[in-house]
């Protein structure tokens, strides 16, 4: 909802729109993010898993593009082309916050709060605040004048991270030493019907299933 209504009121509206300032102020391009990326630059993913999951993304995007265009297919591909679909689906991924309000689980765009940059442990928490019946974000420590306000995206894997947000977290370990970072195996059945997993050997090599190196 929120995606077809920023796009919507955007060529509508344009700069009667009541958040036209906000539009403004929204990035033009997200080509920190890898499903707008080219086809030398996906490159550097080659072997990731990423790969598969960025295909997919767009898969997705395009079909529920043309599924919307087959519904109104007169009227939403004069309001949005697929690029610009494209475009308003990462902006609301990437920056949209579930919030409760009266009792209800929906989701907003919050002008200003949406450029806060991820930091890990958490030192602000957000809510709607029903007395105040706006939006708050509240410290969960002392915060120096003059220092950075950070937001927490939430413990996410790195290849989550790029996805959706356009960056990586260079040394992603929580508090405790726990890496959420994840890593997908691919399993399939012999013609025995036992259990293959692709890549035991490499793990074996690496100290990852028994073996003395495993112990420490």
């Amino acid at each position: 909802f929120l995606m077809i209504y920023l796009l919507w009121d955007r060529k509508v509206n344009g700069s009667k729109s009541f958040f036209a300032p906000y539009y403004d102020i929204l990035p033009q391009t997200l080509r920190n993010m890898p499903i707008f990326w080219n086809a030398q630059e996906l490159q550097y993913l080659e072997g990731s898993h990423l790969l598969t999951q960025i295909n997919d993304r767009s898969d997705a995007i395009r079909e529920d593009y043309e599924r919307i265009c087959s519904i109104s297919p007169h009227h939403f591909p004069t309001i949005a082309s697929l690029d610009d679909f494209r475009w308003a689906r990462m902006i609301v991924c990437s920056r949209n916050f579930g919030l409760l309000i009266s009792g209800h689980r929906t989701s907003a765009l919050v002008p200003h709060a949406d450029m806060l940059n991820h930091h890990r442990p958490r030192e602000t928490k957000w809510t709607f605040c029903e007395e105040r019946q706006c939006f708050t974000i509240t410290t969960l420590q002392s915060i120096q004048a003059g220092c950075q306000v950070y937001d927490s995206y939430g413990q996410k894997c790195n290849h989550r991270f790029l996805l959706n947000y356009g960056f990586c977290v260079e040394r992603n370990v929580e508090v405790d030493g726990f890496c959420p970072n994840e890593v997908p195996l691919e399993l399939g059945l012999d013609g025995f019907g036992g259990v293959v997993l692709f890549g035991e050997n490499l793990l074996n090599e690496g100290g990852f299933f028994g073996g003395e190196a495993n112990k420490e």
